[in-house]
């Protein structure tokens, strides 16, 4: 079985990630963590799947090209950075169609890729990605025991390949966990610069070993060299999430990079594997 690697970011500012909602200055930006994820793909040769909050698409516009001219596969990551299942279907419909025609706009071509804003997205709301025009979705985790995760049952979909599901239709990439006890943990995004570097590399070590594809999920906060913004009045929780661990990211990116390489993955985008494993097959 051939093994695949999908490298992804979710490309929204701070703000996005750890307070959508809060009234904090967004006049300064960690998107500079984008640069260096790029700078890092482009030594190792990976291209990458790059979903974008429409909202800062414009501001982003000739870099997002370039990266789409790069072969670099560009998706969207709504118009704000809410998560769907706290919106009803028809807004949540409305700011969809609004994000997927401005990046569009921008790129001159159509958007096939979605991911929903951490990852709260349902089978409902699944319904209007669908119909909007997307060709595949990239949200779909394991069950947690958190409430800000969507549950989707994907009623009507098959596990054609190990974490790819589809309907004949619509395809579901899976994002990569580990069972851990009763719980499925995310091999990405936070969780792979807050815990020890350690026990995130037995964790990924003992996916790896099953040969599934591997699906990472980073964010510009994650990689960027800047000092993080002050917010006031900011949880203790929200300060841990938003400092710990940063510092050593890049170098635990690239360690994540070399993992993949020693075991044998294939770097592909999701739209290279959307052709590899095609919905109508």
């Amino acid at each position: 079985m051939k093994k695949y690697a999908v490298i992804t970011m979710d490309v929204e500012d701070w703000y996005h990630t750890y307070f959508p909602e809060a009234d904090v200055d967004r006049s300064i930006s960690l998107l500079d963590g984008l640069d260096v994820a790029l700078e890092i793909m482009k030594k190792e040769n990976i291209k990458g799947s790059f979903f974008v909050v429409a909202e800062i698409a414009e501001m982003l516009a000739k870099k997002i090209r370039a990266m789409d001219e790069a072969g670099h596969d560009i998706g969207c990551h709504n118009y704000q950075h809410l998560r769907p299942v706290t919106m009803s279907v028809e807004d949540y419909r409305k700011q969809l169609i609004e994000a997927k025609e401005k990046i569009e706009e921008i790129l001159g071509h159509e958007v096939i890729g979605y991911r929903a804003p951490s990852f709260g997205i349902d089978d409902d709301r699944l319904n209007v990605v669908r119909e909007c025009g997307f060709k595949y979705d990239s949200s779909k985790l394991k069950p947690q025991k958190s409430a800000k995760y969507g549950v989707l049952n994907l009623e009507g979909f098959q596990e054609i390949f190990p974490c790819i599901h589809n309907d004949g239709f619509f395809t579901e990439f899976e994002v990569s966990t580990q069972k851990i006890g009763d719980m499925n943990m995310l091999l990405g995004g936070g969780y792979i610069r807050m815990l020890p570097w350690f026990f995130m590399k037995y964790m990924t070590q003992k996916y790896l070993d099953t040969g599934k594809p591997y699906v990472m999920y980073i964010h510009p906060i994650d990689l960027s060299p800047k000092a993080m913004p002050k917010v006031k009045g900011i949880t203790l929780d929200r300060y841990l999430r938003t400092h710990i661990g940063r510092e050593n990211m890049v170098w635990r990116f690239k360690q994540v990079i070399e993992m993949l390489k020693k075991n044998g993955y294939e770097f592909v985008t999701f739209a290279e594997l959307l052709k590899l494993y095609p919905a109508d097959a």
